[in-house]
């Protein structure tokens, strides 16, 4: 995955990080479970792999979209998770646990 691609699927993520070169490097680092990561419904009472990777390397964009945290901060974590990665090929399988549901399961009336 691209960075491009990386802002197209999620465009919670602030125009103002377009630039940084370690957004493009993370786009590129986890392209795999970045390519399946997904919003969990508000609704939802278990979590598949795509949720468990979109609140692991997406929910932190979003908290500093919201304000609370800091640019330096957010870009230094995901410098931290690109470093993990490259240490250990198999880093993100440690983001999902191992009790995940194979699909999303959702509360009573959510659709």
């Amino acid at each position: 995955m691209d960075a491009q691609e990386l802002f197209s699927r999620f465009p919670e993520i602030p125009a103002d990080l377009h630039d940084e070169e370690v957004l493009a490097r993370f786009a590129e680092v986890f392209g795999d479970p970045l390519s399946i990561a997904q919003k969990p419904s508000a609704c939802s009472t278990e979590y598949d792999a795509g949720n468990h990777y979109y609140m692991k390397l997406i929910n932190p964009i979003g908290i500093y979209r919201l304000g609370l945290m800091k640019r330096e901060m957010l870009l230094s974590q995901v410098a931290g998770l690109i470093d993990k990665q490259l240490a250990d090929p198999r880093f993100h399988e440690s983001l999902v646990p191992p009790d995940a549901v194979a699909r999303e399961i959702r509360g009573p009336g959510c659709e």
